[in-house]
């Protein structure tokens, strides 16, 4: 019976286990991955193409440049680590760079550019102070930020989590999720737009849920 057993015997039948499942689980993920021309999960594209969506819905129906918008929430990460290798508190400024150079070859007007310029170096940042200004600036750090909240945001961390942080089990995800919802709420306190207000409320309030649910299911007492 398990109740006359060894206490460490479970600790010990882990680490047979994990030793020998790990060749295995490497070999499988790396020919996954060679055998694709694709890569298994492009987290930066995915990441941007939500942002531009969100901002997109926030800016719609305001009286806001969306051109300057959505040229802003295309390029605000194109330097971040994983596409351009910049530090990642440097990546507005160099994401701004290089929209800079990438505008104008699509023949967007200089104010524009300018503009967007602007935007894309105010993006960075989990909180805010005080609102960003001008307006644009506010919504692409919204659309930014809100992605990290709800299920779209925790998939994401999921999936891009598996590279930069490999051999994490589903009791560090979990934890993880839990010392998360504190922060999650300070970026929801920080929404000015009323759509962003929204957004970020619902996301936060499933991802509140999510959480209790996750770790419901992993601390089942036996």
């Amino acid at each position: 019976m398990l109740a006359i057993m060894n206490e460490n015997i479970e600790k010990n039948l882990r680490m047979v286990v994990e030793v020998s499942t790990r060749k295995a689980a490497i070999e499988e993920w790396r020919d996954a991955s060679e055998k694709q021309l694709v890569p298994l999960y492009n987290y930066r594209l995915d990441h941007i193409e939500e942002v531009v969506d969100l901002a997109k819905h926030i800016a719609s129906g305001t009286d806001v440049n969306m051109d300057v918008v959505i040229l802003a929430a295309w390029l605000h990460d194109l330097a971040k680590p994983g596409i351009g290798g910049i530090p990642a508190q440097h990546h507005g400024i160099a994401s701004a760079k290089l929209a800079e150079n990438i505008l104008p070859e699509e023949g967007v007007n200089p104010e524009i550019i300018t503009q967007v310029s602007d935007v894309i170096r105010k993006h960075v940042g989990l909180t805010l102070k005080k609102p960003l200004e001008p307006i644009e600036a506010q919504i692409l750090w919204e659309a930014d930020k809100i992605l990290k909240l709800g299920v779209i945001g925790f998939i994401q961390y999921i999936l891009n989590g598996v590279r930069i942080e490999p051999g994490r089990s589903l009791n560090r995800i979990a934890e993880s999720l839990r010392e998360f919802l504190h922060l999650a709420s300070d970026i929801a306190q920080c929404m000015v737009t009323e759509r962003g207000q929204e957004l970020a409320q619902e996301r936060l309030k499933t991802l509140r849920e999510l959480s209790k649910y996750l770790d419901g299911e992993l601390t089942l007492v036996v």
